[in-house]
C-alpha cells in the first residue's frame, strides 16, 4: 500500500521533476519537526525508484503498490534499499552500524552496502534515519560517501534540524526542508497518527507544540487534554508548585505504559509543549526587559531536558530536576 503524503506537495514535485530528467541521485537532508512523514517521502521514493512495474505513463512517484519489489521495500526487506537507525538502547548511532566493527572497518555497515552493485535493478536507495543522534566520529566516517555517492544511488538523512548536523555534512548534502501542515492536511496527519480531529483543533496542537507533529498527536489523543490543561495552568502558577509538577508529569509518562521508547517519547512530547508555553510567554513579555531573561533561562532548561531525553537520562531524576530549575527561574 502507498502512504499518502500529505502537506508536501512542492517537495514531492521537485523530487518528481528530477527523476523525470534523471537527474535524481545523490545525498539528500530532509529536515522537519517529528511525525511530518520524512521517512515516509523518503519510503515513497525508494519504492519509487526500485518499482518492478514502472512504466514512462505513470507519475515518477506513483509505485505500483503490488509488485514484488514493493512489498519488500515495505517490509524494509529489498535488497537495494539500505537503512540504519540508532538502537533504542543506544544514545547515538554507533560506529559499526556506519563502518562496521573495528576487525571489519568498511567491510560492513552502511558506507559499505550503499556502495555493493544493485542486486536487483540499477538503482541503490539508503535512509539513515535519526541523523540528530550522529556523534562527531560517526558524521565524520560519512563524509566521503556523502560527497561521492555511486553513480545512480540516493542518500537520505532523516534530522529535525539542519543545525544539529556538522558543517560538513550539510555542506554535502541537498536540503530539503519540510513545514508543518496546516487545514484540512494537518488534520489528515493527524489521522495517520492515529487521532481523529478537526482542522482547528490540529492546527493549534500543532503550534502548540512547536511544529512537532508527534507530540501535537499525543497531545490530542486520549486524557491528554486534562493533563495539558493543568500542566499549563502549573506552569503559571507563581511559584511553580514543584512537587505538583512532577508528580502531574511523573503520571502522565507512566500512562505511556513500561516500553522505554514510548515514555521517551512521552516525556519528549510534555518538554516540547513546555517549551513552546514558554516561547508564548517570550512574547508576551517582549516589552518588559527585566523579565525576558528568566523566560529566556525556561526556555533554554527545557531545551537541554529535551536533549537529555533522547540521550537516555534518567527520567525520575531528569523530572524532578528540570522542575525544580523551572520554579528557580520563574523567580530569577
Amino acid at each position: 500500500m502507498n502512504q499518502k503524503i500529505i502537506g508536501h506537495a512542492a517537495a514531492m514535485r521537485g523530487i518528481e521533476i528530477a527523476i523525470e530528467k534523471g537527474r535524481f541521485s545523490g545525498t539528500f537532508l530532509l529536515v522537519g519537526p517529528p511525525g511530518i512523514g520524512k521517512a515516509t517521502i523518503a519510503k515513497r521514493v525508494a519504492k519509487s525508484l526500485l518499482c518492478d512495474a514502472a512504466t514512462k505513463n505513470q507519475s515518477p512517484l506513483e509505485p505500483c503498490g503490488r509488485c514484488e519489489s514493493c512489498a519488500q521495500v515495505e517490509a524494509d526487506s529489498h535488497p537495494d534499499l539500505v537503512q540504519v537507525r540508532k538502537p533504542e538502547d543506544r544514545a547515538t548511532i554507533p560506529l559499526e552500524l556506519l563502518i562496521g566493527p573495528p576487525d571489519s572497518r568498511m567491510r560492513e555497515g552502511f558506507c559499505r552496502d550503499i556502495r555493493l552493485r544493485p542486486f536487483k535493478g540499477t538503482r541503490k536507495v539508503a535512509i539513515l534515519h535519526d541523523a540528530d543522534d550522529l556523534n562527531e566520529e560517526g558524521a565524520n566516517s560519512l563524509l566521503k560517501t556523502l560527497e561521492e555517492p555511486p553513480p545512480d544511488s540516493v542518500l537520505f538523512l532523516i534530522a529535525t534540524n539542519e543545525q544539529r548536523q556538522l558543517p560538513t555534512v550539510r555542506s554535502r548534502c541537498r536540503i530539503i526542508r519540510l513545514s508543518p501542515p496546516r487545514g484540512d492536511d494537518a488534520a489528515a496527519l493527524m489521522h495517520c497518527h492515529g487521532v481523529t480531529c478537526d482542522a482547528d483543533a490540529a492546527d493549534d496542537a500543532i503550534e502548540l507544540c512547536g511544529g512537532d507533529c508527534e507530540a501535537a498527536a499525543s497531545l490530542l489523543s486520549g486524557n491528554a487534554q486534562s493533563f495539558r490543561d493543568d500542566f499549563a495552568r502549573q506552569l503559571a502558577t507563581r511559584p511553580v508548585p514543584v512537587m505538583s509538577l512532577t508528580k502531574n508529569v511523573t503520571e502522565f509518562v507512566d500512562q505511556a505504559g513500561k516500553e522505554a521508547s514510548l515514555r521517551r517519547n512521552r516525556l519528549r512530547d510534555v518538554f516540547a509543549i513546555a517549551t513552546a508555553t514558554f516561547r508564548e510567554e517570550l512574547k508576551t513579555v517582549a516589552a518588559d526587559i527585566t523579565r525576558i531573561d528568566p523566560v529566556t533561562y525556561r526556555i533554554d532548561r527545557t531545551l537541554e531536558a529535551i536533549n537529555q531525553v533522547q540521550r537516555n537520562a534518567n527520567q525520575t531524576t531528569l523530572i524532578e530536576t528540570w522542575a525544580s530549575d523551572i520554579a528557580r527561574g520563574t523567580q530569577a
